[in-house]
Formats: structure tokens, C-alpha cells, sequence
């Protein structure tokens, strides 16, 4: 699979970055900071660049066969970063006729079928105070994928922390808080296995590891959840743990 990236140089991006090396995958990776990228590695093409400029997202894009997102960067200097990154890859993608988009945000982002748990608004209100350009822009990059008639993934997770896929992880409408967690690998496993399964499209799962999610979904809160054979199966608190995957040579310099 080729598989265009954005936000390669993050923690959760690059995690998605080892495993699809690792997968075999071919990845173009566009990136404002090509030199915290491995550029030797023969899988990956590592392209200088903004998502927000139409042209350069849309060479990235050509010839792919999958987006993946993990942009970050929302501040006062970038108020509007993931909403008009969103535009651009859906404008490219639907431009090169590429129909399959993975995206990683967090869990603050609401989605019909969610619980109604205090976690949620007390990660948003935490949010606010310490990046309020981020809860708009988020929220607006949401509509955004809302309106678009491709298959996009939207992944949201709760606080990550760096760790393998190991040790398992739940999806679907969870009622998380601060206090949960999911590691990078597992964000990346889940990832690859929505690529791989075709799982999830025009859905916005959440994840969190099994062993800190504390707390289960409200009556009726279910998702289906990709698994190992291609199929799904309802994620209404059972355990959706994949098997981790080998790392590869291509890894983010300076990034766990």
C-alpha cells in the first residue's frame, strides 16, 4: 500500500510511521521539518512542505492509495492549522481520486452515540485553558470531515504516552476523562488496522488502553471494531487488543 502522511514528526504520527514501515507500506511523508525524519530509509519519500498549501499536499497525495493525519500545531500563530489542513487534503484527495483518510485528534471532539459522562467536559474546559485556538479549530476540522463524502477515520484519543501496542486497547463510544490514556502504539496499530480492514468509514472512534479505561460505555454506546480476519465486531467494552507490530528503519529522529 502507498500511503500519503501528514504530521510524521509527532508522537502518534510517528508511531503510525514505524508500523506502516514495518507493514511494508511505501510512505510519502510531507512535513515543515524534513531533517526530524529518517529520509535514508528506501520506503519513505520525505517531501518539505505545509499541508496548507494546496499544491504541495496535493504531490504528497498523487498516486497514494490512503491519507493518514496526525497534524498538530493549533496556536495563536496557527489558529486555523487543522481545519484548513483537512480542506486541503480532502480538496487533493478528491482531486487525485485517493478515498480513504485516516485522521488522529483527541477525545473532546463530540460525535452522536457518545456517553454523557463528566470526563469529557472536563478535558474540554482543561483544553480551553491551555490552548483555546485548539478547541475551535479542532471542532471546525471535524465539520469538515463531517461534510466530506469520502471514507474518512476520525481517531480520538484520549492523553498519549509513548509504549508499544502491547497490553491491549478498547474502541468505540467510551466514556473517557483525564484520566485516561492510550500509548502510541496502540494509536497506530488501530490506525493500520482501520487501513487494512476498511473499518470505521465516516466514523470517529475512540481509543484507550484496557488497562486504564476505568469505566464503561453508557446503555446502547457501541462501535464495531476491525479485526484480524477483515471483519468487525461490536466494541461495547470488550477488549480490542491487535498484536503488535515490528518496528522498521524508519524512524522520526527525536521522537519517541
Amino acid at each position: 500500500m502507498r500511503l500519503a502522511m501528514f504530521g510524521a514528526t509527532g508522537r502518534a504520527g510517528g508511531a503510525i510511521l514505524r508500523q506502516a514501515c514495518a507493514a511494508g507500506y511505501e510512505v510519502r511523508a510531507l512535513t515543515r521539518s524534513p531533517g526530524k525524519l529518517n529520509r535514508d530509509d528506501p520506503q519513505v519519500t520525505v517531501t518539505a512542505g505545509d499541508v496548507r498549501d494546496l499544491a504541495a499536499t496535493g504531490r504528497a497525495v498523487q498516486g497514494a492509495d490512503a491519507v493518514v493525519s496526525a497534524i498538530g500545531g493549533t496556536g495563536p500563530g496557527n489558529p486555523a492549522v487543522l481545519q484548513q489542513g483537512a480542506a486541503a487534503i480532502l480538496t487533493a484527495m478528491t482531486r487525485h481520486g485517493v478515498g480513504r483518510l485516516i485522521v488522529i485528534q483527541g477525545f473532546h471532539l463530540p460525535f452522536p452515540g457518545d456517553p454523557r459522562n463528566l470526563g469529557r467536559p472536563v478535558m474540554a474546559a482543561m483544553l480551553r485553558l491551555w490552548n483555546r485556538h485548539l478547541m475551535a479549530d479542532s471542532h471546525q476540522m471535524a465539520e469538515v470531515l463531517r461534510e466530506s463524502e469520502l471514507d474518512w477515520t476520525l481517531i480520538r484519543m484520549p492523553l498519549l504516552t509513548a509504549g508499544p501496542a502491547a497490553g491491549g486497547y478498547r474502541v468505540g463510544h467510551l466514556a473517557l476523562g483525564p484520566w485516561s490514556r492510550v500509548t502510541t502504539g496502540q494509536v497506530a496499530d488501530f490506525a493500520l488496522a482501520c487501513l487494512a480492514t476498511g473499518g470505521f468509514a465516516r466514523e470517529a472512534p475512540m481509543i484507550a488502553d484496557a488497562g486504564r479505561w476505568s469505566r464503561k460505555p453508557s446503555a446502547g454506546a457501541t462501535g464495531s471494531q476491525p479485526t484480524a480476519g477483515g471483519g468487525a465486531r461490536a466494541a461495547d467494552g470488550g477488549s480490542g487488543a491487535h498484536p503488535p507490530r515490528r518496528a522498521a528503519a524508519c524512524v522520526p529522529r527525536g521522537r519517541s
